[in-house]
């Protein structure tokens, strides 16, 4: 089981308690599957590793698959800045060749910036997006995939972390049950910042199916079955409002000349 103090919650709020606990076996099984990723690329002989909105991922820093291989972290500059000036405070150096890639995504010409970093559009690319797709509409999705496929090579990897806004991985009754535990979270840590706000539940495109349709060969793992197979499982009185995704991956074999 993951660790961590929940103290913070007091002793009255066993509900919240067994709630978050379930959110951080999710974020444990998140990052088995992403990191089983950047082995299974590294093994097929992918040496370039493109990390969208990377925020402070440490994989660069303690995957031992990633030796050697070139990890591009693409998120805005103050999150590049404070991410480097606090490793390099400590003295903790990559294991990977790391190349910070400090512009916002949102952007256009984010693809210059990761070309200007040492990125090789000739060979194949193994990509990372972890915690980002709930936060973009269904044309913001499909334009940052349509770009990351008019980039990627032949044999190019993808793994992407998906919430089907319309289903039941996050409707309405999961969205609303994750709200209120977010407040009671924000409530008792003192912060005042409403992360689902952000989300765009309205409105998403199926990834696994937009990608089927520009020429790559996809999978689609359910959380919660993950979640069971590392012996995490949700508990039953949770299984139809905790919040679930598609855990994606995909190879590409044949870009789309539409592309």
């Amino acid at each position: 089981m993951a660790r961590g103090d929940l103290s913070w919650m007091g002793p009255d709020n066993e509900l919240g308690r067994r709630a978050a606990i379930i959110g951080r076996e999710y974020v444990a099984t998140r990052t088995v599957f992403f990191d089983e990723f950047c082995a299974s690329a590294t093994d097929d002989g992918i040496g370039q590793l493109v990390i969208l909105a990377s925020g402070l991922d440490a994989r660069a820093y303690r995957l031992s698959c990633l030796s050697g291989v070139h990890v591009y972290e693409i998120d805005q500059p103050a999150i590049q800045e404070f991410k480097q000036s606090t490793l390099g405070a400590h003295g903790i150096t990559p294991i990977a060749e790391i190349h910070p890639v400090a512009v916002d995504l949102r952007k256009e010409e984010w693809p210059i910036a990761l070309t200007e970093a040492g990125w090789d559009e000739s060979v194949p690319t193994a990509w990372l997006i972890e915690g980002l797709l709930p936060y973009l509409s269904s044309s913001e999705h499909d334009r940052l995939f349509r770009t990351v496929t008019q980039l990627s090579a032949n044999g190019s990897r993808l793994a992407a972390e998906v919430y089907h806004h319309a289903t039941t991985h996050l409707g309405a009754e999961r969205l609303e049950r994750w709200r209120e535990e977010a407040a009671n979270i924000d409530d008792a840590l003192g912060v005042d910042v409403d992360v689902t706000a952000f989300i765009k539940h309205e409105d998403a495109t199926d990834t696994a199916s937009w990608l089927t349709n520009h020429g790559w060969v996809t999978d689609s793992l359910d959380s919660r079955t993950e979640m069971a197979r590392l012996g995490r499982p949700i508990p039953a009185e949770f299984i139809d409002t905790a919040p679930a995704s598609s855990l994606v991956t995909a190879v590409l074999r044949h870009r789309a000349t539409s592309e």
